[in-house]
């Protein structure tokens, strides 16, 4: 079975990166890996280094929603990354980016990416991602990169996911294999991630992969300080932090940095 191919010794054996991805922790089952990610930074990991589950059982993604981690069906990681602190706005964009990149390579689908980082096929969702960071007075501690990606999802399970989701095997009709998947997506981070520290233009390869822009569109807010705020505008484009900047009714324009988009029709 594909299951019995991803284990810690594949993913060591099929890695092809320099440095993420090369220390592993691999859990048969974790309730979040996230958890551990932050542990592990704290007691000293290195950048790259990434907590690998099999099955997550109480994974999250954004605005605390249950993200649905099935056991050898989908892949759950979070990435340990020590960027500069003017970097982390770009990580939103590495992470979505790079997934949509080894969805292509692994699988030869065409990932679209709805802003900020939730990566569609064909309007469905299949990869969901939640980044957060640790700072130690103004200094940048580690960010913490999870990322979960819908890979053999049946679709008994994909039908009891809200918004519309679905899988790598959906799509594709048949199983597809993680590791290919996992091992893709690490040396897809690790390019990208290093082009940002050369000082790459990130925003120009993950602009193309945005759903979102040139759509009428809804944001909303679930944090609690904001909570039922909503902008309604025409997506107009991005900036190079990747902020979404919408053209209101009145003609005036707004910068978003966060929030929950729901695309309604094409054109201004």
């Amino acid at each position: 079975m594909e299951a019995d191919k991803f284990s810690a010794e594949s993913i060591e054996n099929g890695l092809s990166t320099r440095f993420v991805g090369r220390e592993l922790y691999f859990f048969d089952s974790l309730p979040t890996t996230m958890v551990v990610a932050d542990s592990k930074a704290n007691e000293g990991a290195p950048d790259g280094a990434a907590v690998v589950a099999d099955h997550q059982t109480a994974g999250r993604g954004r605005f605390d929603r249950t993200w649905i981690t099935a056991r050898g069906a989908s892949i759950a990681v979070s990435i340990i990354l020590r960027p500069r602190a003017e970097e982390l706005p770009k990580m939103h964009m590495i992470a979505s980016l790079a997934v949509a990149r080894s969805i292509e390579e692994a699988c030869g689908l065409s990932p679209r990416i709805k802003w900020p980082n939730d990566v569609l096929i064909g309007g469905k969702k299949v990869s969901g991602i939640l980044l957060t960071s640790t700072f130690q007075g103004d200094k940048l501690g580690h960010a913490n990169m999870g990322i979960g990606i819908n890979v053999n999802l049946d679709r008994r399970t994909l039908e009891e996911i809200t918004p519309p989701a679905t899988s790598l095997s959906a799509e594709l009709g048949r199983p597809v294999p993680r590791l290919k998947v996992f091992c893709a997506l690490m040396s897809a981070l690790e390019d990208l991630y290093l082009l940002m520290r050369e000082g790459g233009d990130i925003l120009a390869k993950w602009r193309p992969y945005l759903v979102t822009l040139g759509q009428q569109v809804r944001v909303q807010w679930r944090r609690e300080d904001l909570a039922g705020y909503v902008e309604e505008g025409y997506a107009e484009d991005v900036d190079q932090d990747g902020r979404l900047v919408l053209r209101l009714a009145d003609g005036s324009r707004k910068t978003l940095s966060s929030g929950e988009v729901t695309l309604h029709s094409q054109g201004p």
